[in-house]
C-alpha cells in the first residue's frame, strides 16, 4: 500500500540512470550513520556529525533528483532497479529492520531538513535496538510521526489471529493522523508550520556577526575531524571485507569533498589515515590491501580530482606545499589533473605551483612523465629536461632524444644541452646541426666541436668551410667555424689552412679577406710548430693581404693572452 506521496514517486522514476556509484556512496554514509548512532548515545559529536555529514551529501543529491528511493528486497536493497547493496538480513542491520516490518520501499524526498532526517535516524537506531521486543515497529512508529519528506510501502499484512483482526493497512497508509493512542514522545514531534520571525528583532551586529562565523568555523572543522577519525576508526576495527569496503567508499567521496572545500588538510589527512591502516592491516587481513590499492587508483582519477577545477584559482603558496604532498601520495595517473589545469589561462603564481607539482610528479614516476612529456606546453618541457638530465637509471637518454626533435628551437636547445651534458661524444651525431634555423643551438653544438678532440669532428669541420667558401653564409660565422677548427684540429688541418692563407686567390676579394683571416685565426688557435711556420712564412709573403692578416692575428692573441 502506498504512502500519500506515490505519484511523485512515479514522476522521479529518473532518480538513477548512470548514478549508481553515487548513490552507493550516499547508501554507505546512511549505513556509516546507522552504525554510529548504534554505538554512541544521542547528541554525542560523532553521532552529530555522521548526520550532518550524510544530510549533505543527501541535500546535494536531491537538489538535482529530487527524490531518493530505496527498494527492500530479502537479499538486497535497489535503486531503480540497480543493485546498491547485497546483504543477508542480520538482527541489528539496517536492512534486518526495514525487511522485518515489512517495509517494500522507502523515500526521502527534496526539502528535508536536518532535525527532521535527525528524528528519522533516532528512530530507525530505537526499533534496531529494540528488535527483538514483541511490541511496536518501525512501520508504526512511522505512521504516528508522519514525516512530511519520506514516504514508505509495506506490504499487506494481518495483525491477530485472522478472526476480527484489525487490518494493518490502516497503520501503514502515509495519509493517517496521529491518534491518541500514539506515545507523548512521537506526538509532540508531528511536524506544524511555525509562526513566522520578525528578523528586525534578531538582527545581529557586526560584531556579533563575526564573532558567530568564527564559532562555526571552529565547530565545522572541529565535526570534520571527528567525523573522519571515527571513519578511520572503523577501517582499523572492521574485519569484514563488506563493511571494510562501506568505509572506503565513503572516504573516497569525503576526500572529493575537503577538495572542494579547499580543505587540504583534510586531504592529507584522509590518504595518510588509509595509508597507515593498510601498513597495519597488510599481513593480518591481506584482501585489506587491494581494497586500499582501488581506492587509491580511484582518487588519483581526474573525476575525483575534478573540483580542483573550480578553486584553483584560489591556490595560494600557502596551500602549495601540503597540495604536493597529496599528490605525493597519489597513483602516477593523478598527473593528468594539473597538466589539464596548466593549458588553461592562469596568473603567473598559479602557473609556477603547477609547473613545481608536475616536476615533483614527474620525478616521483617514469609513467607521470610519459604523459608530461605529450603535453604541448613549452615552459613545462623546457623545465622537465633539467629533471629528465638528472634522472637515475639510463632513462634520461630516451626522453632527450625524443624531445630533441620538438618543432620549438627553444625545446631543441634545452634538449640538446641535456644530452650533451650526459654525453659529451654524441656530439658526433649531432654535427649537421651548425647549420641549424636556432641560433643557439648552432653557437651550442660549436662550442662541444670545439672541445672535442675527434678526428670526425674535425674532418667535417674542413668539409663544412670547403663546401662554404663561394656560400653565402654569415663572414662572422665563417672566422668561428675557423676559430673552432683551430680548437679541436691537428696536423691533419694544416695543409688545408697553409692553402687557404696563401693560395685561395681565385676567391672575390671580401670572400678571400675573410677566409685568409679564418686561416689565420685557425693556425694561431692550432698551437703547434707546424702551423707556427705556415705563420711565419705568411708574414713574410709579398702579398700585404696575406702579410696583414697576419699581423692582425698576432695582436688578436697577444691581446688575449694578456702581452698587451
Amino acid at each position: 500500500m502506498n504512502s500519500q506521496n506515490t505519484q511523485v514517486a512515479v514522476t522521479g522514476n529518473c532518480v538513477i540512470k548512470d548514478e549508481s556509484k553515487t548513490v552507493k556512496r550516499l547508501f554507505t554514509s546512511l549505513l556509516l550513520t546507522v552504525k554510529n548512532l548504534s554505538l554512541y548515545p544521542p547528541g554525542h559529536t560523532i553521532c552529530t556529525n555522521s548526520i550532518s555529514q550524510f544530510h549533505t551529501q543527501l541535500t546535494a543529491f536531491l537538489k538535482k533528483h529530487k527524490i531518493l528511493k530505496l527498494e527492500i528486497e530479502r537479499d538486497r536493497i535497489t535503486c531503480q532497479g540497480k543493485i546498491i547493496s547485497e546483504c543477508i538480513p542480520e538482527e541489528g542491520t539496517l536492512h534486518y529492520t526495514l525487511f522485518r516490518d515489512g517495509i517494500l520501499w522507502l523515500e526521502l524526498m527534496d526539502g528535508i531538513e536536518q532535525k527532521e532526517l535527525t528524528d528519522i535516524f533516532l528512530l530507525i537506531n530505537r526499533y534496531t535496538k529494540l528488535s527483538a521486543e514483541p511490541e511496536g515497529d518501525i512501520v508504526t512508529a512511522f505512521w504516528e510521526i508522519q514525516f512530511p519528506h519520506m514516504n514508505y510501502e509495506v506490504a499487506e499484512l494481518s495483525w491477530g489471529d485472522g478472526q476480527g483482526g484489525k487490518d494493518f493497512s490502516d497503520l501503514v497508509s502515509g495519509t493517517s493522523t496521529i491518534t491518541q493512542a500514539a506515545e507523548p514522545e512521537y506526538r509532540e514531534k508531528e511536524y506544524q508550520s511555525d509562526p513566522p520571525i520578525d528578523m528586525t528583532k534578531v538582527a545581529l551586529t557586526p560584531e556579533e556577526d563575526a564573532s558567530l562565523q568564527d564559532m562555526i568555523r571552529m565547530e565545522e572543522d572541529t565535526d570534520r575531524t571527528s567525523y573522519l577519525d571515527a571513519l578511520l576508526d572503523s577501517l582499523l576495527q572492521n574485519r569484514e571485507e563488506i563493511n571494510f569496503s562501506k568505509i572506503i567508499d565513503a572516504l573516497s567521496e569525503e576526500f572529493t569533498l575537503s577538495l572542494a572545500r579547499k580543505d587540504f588538510v583534510i586531504s592529507l589527512k584522509i590518504l595518510d589515515g588509509i595509508q597507515y591502516v593498510l601498513d597495519i592491516c597488510r599481513e593480518e587481513l591481506p584482501w585489506t590491501e587491494d581494497l586500499i590499492k582501488e581506492f587509491f587508483r580511484s582518487v588519483s582519477d581526474v573525476e575525483y580530482l575534478a573540483p580542483l577545477k573550480d578553486i584553483w584559482e584560489q591556490i595560494g603558496q600557502d596551500d602549495a606545499a601540503i597540495l604536493q604532498d597529496i599528490f605525493m601520495h597519489l597513483n602516477p595517473e593523478s598527473i593528468k589533473m594539473p597538466l589539464a589545469l596548466l593549458s588553461q589561462p592562469q596568473p603567473a603564481p598559479q602557473k609556477k605551483i603547477l609547473l613545481d607539482l608536475i616536476i615533483q610528479l614527474v620525478s616521483k614516476d617514469t609513467y607521470s612523465l610519459e604523459l608530461a612529456l605529450n603535453n604541448t606546453n613549452e615552459n613545462l618541457l623546457e623545465r622537465l629536461v633539467a629533471v629528465i638530465t638528472e634522472m637515475e637509471g639510463g632513462h634520461s637518454m630516451k626522453y632527450l632524444l625524443k624531445i630533441s626533435g620538438h618543432t620549438s628551437g627553444r625545446i631543441r636547445y634545452e634538449a640538446i644541452k641535456g644530452i650533451l651534458k650526459l654525453e659529451p661524444g654524441r656530439i658526433k651525431d649531432m654535427l649537421n646541426l651548425i647549420d641549424d634555423s636556432e641560433d643557439s643551438i648552432r653557437q651550442l653544438v660549436l662550442e662541444h666541436m670545439g672541445h672535442s678532440q675527434d678526428d670526425a669532428v674535425e674532418e667535417f669541420l674542413i668539409s663544412y668551410i670547403k663546401k662554404n667558401k663561394s656560400g653565402n653564409i654569415d663572414a662572422n660565422y665563417i672566422i668561428q667555424c675557423f676559430r673552432i677548427l683551430g680548437k679541436c684540429g691537428s696536423l691533419h688541418s694544416v695543409p688545408f689552412l697553409r692553402e687557404t692563407l696563401l693560395k685561395w686567390g681565385f676567391l672575390s676579394g671580401t670572400r678571400r679577406t675573410v677566409f685568409r683571416r679564418g686561416a689565420a685565426i685557425a693556425l694561431g688557435t692550432l698551437g703547434i710548430t707546424q702551423a707556427d711556420e705556415v705563420l711565419e712564412r705568411a708574414g713574410r709573403s709579398f702579398f700585404p693581404g696575406v702579410k696583414g692578416a697576419v699581423i692582425n692575428i698576432r695582436q688578436d692573441l697577444d691581446r688575449e693572452a694578456g702581452n698587451v
